[in-house]
């Protein structure tokens, strides 16, 4: 898998064409989800041909069209860094749907969350859900003028860092990575420091959110550390506890 060609490419789809998914990309994607939540501990569920959430009585009416399937991101209720792995896990199917050419779009509040045909187990909660689907055939007026608004607001790459003296290159790789990644209202809130190795320890990268203001900047927090993890693939280092 090309994630770091995924990063290149994928953008936030709001116009799908309401088409059934490719029986390959299907597989593979629940295939993926299945590994990740026994990893994680999380409930993410693919929901097909349910296009309640997005319909026109729904808060999303005018911002998409065409959606009929997305993913269900369901974590445990209050649970230890869950919105972290609903960020972590749902960038990286998000990356992965982008290789099969879907189109793909986090959202965390334009959709008519009781209108999610999930299932939810005793203590557990929708977080999110992840559009995804075939991106229409040309880039809609609305597509384009969000990602024009989100290209003038990105973040500069020293603004997601604190300089403590020069940092290696894997690590500049790493923030470039990170200023591709998405998150809501564009607000980047995140920011990344480097430390040296030691005697008998590998250089260490750490994470954290500057700001908890909408309640989502700990699901943009694991969206960050996944593209940071891909930019700095080619280094050894780990995250510092």
């Amino acid at each position: 898998m090309d994630y770091k060609h995924a990063i290149s490419v994928r953008y936030s789809c709001r116009s799908y064409l309401p088409q059934e998914l490719p029986a390959s990309a299907v597989e593979r994607l629940k295939a993926s989800i299945a590994e990740y939540n026994l990893l994680s501990g999380l409930h993410i569920q693919l929901i097909q041909n349910s296009d309640e959430a997005f319909g026109k009585l729904s808060k999303s009416y005018g911002m998409f069209s065409g959606v009929r399937h997305y993913l269900a991101m369901v974590g445990r209720s209050n649970g230890i860094h869950e919105k972290e792995k609903i960020g972590y896990y749902g960038e990286k199917l998000v990356l992965e749907a982008t290789e099969y050419g879907l189109g793909t779009c986090w959202v965390a509040g334009t959709y008519n969350k009781e209108a999610c045909v999930c299932q939810l187990e005793p203590r557990e909660e929708l977080y999110c859900v992840i559009a995804i689907g075939i991106p229409a055939p040309k880039t809609s007026f609305k597509d384009k003028l969000i990602k024009g608004m989100i290209r003038t607001k990105k973040k500069s790459l020293e603004e997601l860092y604190e300089k403590h003296g020069p940092v290696p290159d894997w690590f500049l790789q790493g923030i470039e990575t990170v200023q591709a990644a998405p998150s809501a209202m564009n607000k980047q809130p995140v920011k990344f420091s480097y430390k040296e190795a030691g005697p008998e320890a590998l250089p260490t990268a750490h994470g954290w959110i500057i700001s908890n203001k909408y309640g989502m900047e700990q699901i943009d927090l694991g969206i960050a550390k996944l593209h940071f993890e891909i930019g700095a693939a080619d280094a050894e280092w780990e995250w510092e506890d």
